[in-house]
């Protein structure tokens, strides 16, 4: 699984007050405790109101204080962001009313800042130069030094609001640290941009949508959920379901033309691979489109929403009822296979169904049966195909 793994990661501390912070000084704490979990970092630069450091394999993390407001047309997008305003009201008011602010850094390797330039990026990969800092476990141990470094400095002097830059989340100072607790992805480094759609057939509601931002550092495409009468965090909630299966240790992308939920069957959405100039909001970007098909828990189901019934037996007895042809039979069970190694490797199974038609569980009499593939996973989520 390829992520874009951005890079240099930043986050700005916003503080109302006059207070100095002292880097190089008020994290001798933070450095003491990154000793401890086998990662020494050196002090190669400071100064009053800065500190760079560097630890292993080019890592670095740069602090710097700043005695004034940060540009307040930096913060427009997120304030802007419907997601903002439900979590902090007040976000506006807090941006206004800082007075000085902390810009943290933190990256891999001295071209840290220029790789993520997407000409930049190709280049090097025509070349063959690899991206520092370009895995999924080197974004992690940025994600998690960036906020301990924010955690103690937060020690020192609250703050009104945090500003992720990576995803765009501006962050109320007092619920920072439970943000930090969460696994990730979460709202921290996945941040949700709602949009209305219309209501649906039935419902009166306008509904909401969302476009992640932050995603695409993870899976390489941020994830589009088509707007659902059901709340937003539930749609979130699915597409931060749909990261996490791809990121986990053999993990996968759900395949295109899927359909993805848990096992229970509470509710299911069908996955689609689009194109850049396929994408519902015209970002001019490939990504993954979610489409709620079903919710048990909100009455909610449309009509490409199928009624399945698993179907006993092996592979071999079910492709002999779809299939012949003894060498189409044979490249059928083949591909039934490899989606049950896809499936085991995560933790997952793989059961056929029998395909139900106008709200029945059986075709009706006399036509061919009709079968597909599921994945079920056992604690989590699934894909099942369309």
């Amino acid at each position: 699984m390829t992520g874009r793994y951005t890079n240099n990661i930043q986050a700005a501390i916003l503080y109302e007050g006059g207070d100095e912070i002292y880097p190089s000084l008020h994290l001798n704490a933070f450095r003491k405790a990154m000793l401890e979990r086998q990662l020494p970092l050196n002090v190669v630069q400071e100064d009053r109101h800065f500190v760079l450091m560097r630890g292993p394999g080019e890592f670095q993390i740069l602090v710097t204080y700043f005695p004034r407001p940060a540009d307040a047309a930096v913060f427009a997008p997120t304030l802007g962001s419907a997601a903002t305003t439900l979590l902090m009201p007040d976000a506006r008011e807090r941006v206004r009313r800082h007075t000085a602010h902390v810009l943290v850094e933190v990256h891999h390797g001295v071209l840290g800042g220029v790789t993520d330039n997407p000409d930049i990026a190709g280049f090097f990969s025509q070349i063959g130069m690899q991206r520092p800092g370009a895995t999924l476990r080197e974004f992690n141990m940025r994600v998690e030094i960036l906020g301990e470094v924010c955690r103690h400095l937060l020690k020192l002097q609250p703050a009104s609001a945090i500003h992720w830059t990576q995803s765009n989340m501006l962050i109320a100072g007092e619920q920072f640290a439970a943000f930090l607790d969460q696994p990730q992805p979460s709202m921290l480094t996945v941040h949700p941009k709602l949009f209305a759609g219309e209501p649906a057939p039935g419902f009166n509601e306008q509904p909401a949508g969302l476009l992640t931002l932050g995603g695409a550092d993870y899976i390489g495409r941020e994830v589009y959920v088509a707007p659902a009468p059901i709340p937003w965090i539930d749609l979130y909630d699915a597409a931060l379901a749909f990261i996490r299966v791809a990121i986990q240790p053999n993990g996968y992308v759900v395949p295109d033309d899927e359909t993805f939920g848990p096992e229970n069957g509470d509710y299911s959405y069908r996955v689609r691979h689009l194109a850049a100039e396929q994408h519902p909001i015209g970002m001019r970007e490939p990504c993954y489109a979610l489409t709620l098909r079903f919710s048990r828990q909100h009455s909610y189901t449309t009509m490409e929403h199928e009624s399945r019934t698993l179907v006993p037996g092996g592979m071999r007895s079910v492709a002999a009822s779809v299939e012949p042809d003894r060498d189409k039979r044979r490249e059928l069970i083949a591909g039934w296979e490899q989606k049950e190694r896809t499936a085991k490797a995560v933790g997952n199974s793989l059961q056929l169904y029998r395909k139900g038609e106008g709200g029945s569980d059986e075709p009706p009499a006399g036509s061919p049966p009709r079968f597909g593939g599921g994945f079920v996973r056992r604690t989590a989520v699934f894909g099942r195909k369309h």
